[in-house]
């Protein structure tokens, strides 16, 4: 019965369309669930940091029920998607309204859409689940984040070389638009690098794709739903990108691999990670928290992933820290401490 648990991660898109069919301070209960109480309740719950055993992860393997969770939340989230559109397109919804709509499904996009995209596009070799994830990511206007964080970001995570890996003392607004600036160049790179090294012409560049379907995107709800809607849509994908940008800004803030003798960067180690055994962030995130191990094996399913003695754990659950990033002055003087703490500030 455990692994039924991973369905608690839809509780989040349906906060969403609670929020869209009601109105006043009813529209606000997913976000005070969201970003209130499951903070207040993971520091009250203990952690857990159980690891499946041989016997558990051999079973797991071949259970294709972690699989069908994901699928499964491909069709809900194009739902809710939709059912904010038509909330949104109303002439007559209360401003009030509108902001709980567009927090609210910007939490969305950037928790179910990027994540769930994120650990479908790990799975190379699967066709199946690469376009899952290119439909994922693409509600988020981000189909450029499979090359560049499975090409760039696991390559040079806790270096200077990774734009999603933030120094410490680094602000999160600065680091949001360098990452997702840089990012998006650095792609093109990758890409043509590859092509380059497959021996393919470099016309081919998927970036040329990457870019085109983000535009047909909002083309497309501008054709159904009007300017004003794909405006709307287009600052709620700014928004579920920002809260992609606050994780990837705390999960390997102020980390960072030493240049060994030879010029090149030491292997990555669960210490290049900060991670999270916060029960409630697991479930919720598809084990996203347990990152350390993520970054060991970035393949391994997110249902195998371990909890690592010798990574550093961050003070507060993921949603608390999600919160923290988007004020300066109170993250930074936390993870000195936790720095500190870990022996690397």
């Amino acid at each position: 019965m455990i692994k039924f648990k991973y369905f608690a991660a839809y509780i989040i898109p349906l906060l969403g369309l609670l929020t869209f069919n009601t109105t006043g301070i009813y529209a606000y209960i997913g976000l005070f669930i969201l970003y209130v109480l499951i903070p207040v309740l993971e520091q009250i719950l203990p952690n857990n940091t159980y690891n499946l055993n041989d016997i558990e992860k051999g079973l797991a393997k071949k259970d294709v029920f972690f699989d069908l969770v994901l699928y499964l939340s491909v069709p809900l989230h194009l739902f809710v998607g939709y059912q904010f559109l038509i909330t949104v397109s109303s002439t007559a919804i209360p401003l009030s309204h509108l902001i709980a709509c567009i927090l609210m499904m910007g939490t969305i996009l950037g928790v179910n859409g990027i994540n769930i995209g994120h650990e479908l596009g790990h799975k190379t070799e699967h066709p199946v689940k690469q376009i899952l994830a290119h439909i994922m990511l693409l509600t988020s206007l981000q189909n450029h984040f499979i090359p560049y964080h499975n090409g760039g970001h696991h390559r040079d995570v806790a270096t200077p070389d990774d734009y999603t890996s933030a120094k410490e003392g680094s602000i999160f607004y600065f680091f949001a638009i360098r990452s997702q600036i840089g990012g998006y160049f650095k792609t093109w790179k990758l890409e043509a690098q590859r092509l380059k090294a497959q021996g393919k012409n470099a016309i081919l560049n998927p970036m040329i794709i990457y870019t085109l379907l983000p535009v047909l995107l909002l083309f497309s709800i501008f054709y159904f739903f009007g300017l004003q809607v794909m405006f709307i849509y287009f600052i709620t994908s700014v928004i579920g990108i920002s809260i992609l940008e606050a994780q990837n800004y705390f999960a390997h803030y102020g980390l960072r691999r030493k240049m060994q003798d030879n010029g090149r960067y030491e292997r990555v180690k669960p210490k290049h990670s900060w991670n999270s055994d916060h029960i409630i962030g697991r479930v919720l995130l598809f084990e996203l928290t347990r990152h350390s191990d993520h970054h060991h094996m970035g393949a391994k399913p997110y249902h195998l992933l371990d909890s690592k003695e010798n990574s550093p754990n961050l003070p507060y659950g993921y949603p608390a820290m999600l919160v923290l990033s988007y004020f300066p002055f109170l993250f930074r003087p936390i993870m000195k401490k936790q720095l500190e703490l870990y022996g690397v500030g």
